[in-house]
């Protein structure tokens, strides 16, 4: 058998990395520190973000539990300014109470506000409160069986509404309702 030679292991990575560690100590913990610290102020500026945020729609679900007439839908009305990202709900959901309390100038001021996904209701809320709204325009929308049915009641060319109506919804209980009133 032959003896094999010893293996001499440099350890000039390790004496490396020590000797940068030796020489530049503070500056590793300067660092350190400044990642936590910084880590912190973030945590801090969104859980103060966070909790602003939740008090603002504290109030507005408070606000909403209290609208028993027209002055206090004004004040529930008025806070869609605290929450952008709710002030399409509050508009649908202020003109709805308006509408309640016998205020429809006020509601369809409201609806006119609404946009983004409360842009299907707001129209079809408008259009029940006799606005010049068109159901064509949104047979494409996520209500589609209810805009047929509108389309059908406010066009001039029934024979057509109807038959589409009858193709894409034949077990509608509104097709039953526009055939059983005849509307031709």
């Amino acid at each position: 058998m032959a003896k094999k030679d010893k293996i001499n292991i440099d350890n000039t990575g390790v004496d490396k990395l020590e000797s940068f560690m030796q020489n530049n100590i503070k500056m590793i913990v300067i660092l350190i520190s400044a990642l936590v610290v910084l880590f912190i102020a973030v945590y801090l500026g969104y859980t103060a973000y966070s909790v602003s945020k939740n008090k603002k729609i504290s109030s507005i679900s408070a606000a909403e539990m209290v609208m028993l007439d027209n002055a206090s839908v004004d004040a529930f009305a008025a806070l869609s300014s605290t929450v952008p990202s709710l002030k399409d709900y509050i508009a649908v959901r202020s003109a709805g109470m308006y509408y309640m309390f016998g205020n429809n100038e006020k509601a369809v001021i409201e609806l006119q506000k609404a946009g983004g996904r409360f842009s299907e209701l707001s129209a079809g809320m408008l259009y029940d409160l006799g606005q010049n709204v068109v159901p064509a325009n949104y047979l494409q929308g996520e209500m589609r069986e209810l805009w047929y049915y509108r389309n059908v009641l406010s066009s001039k060319d029934n024979d057509k509404n109807i038959n589409d109506f009858k193709m894409l919804y034949p077990e509608s209980q509104l097709l039953t309702l526009v055939e059983n009133w005849n509307v031709k």
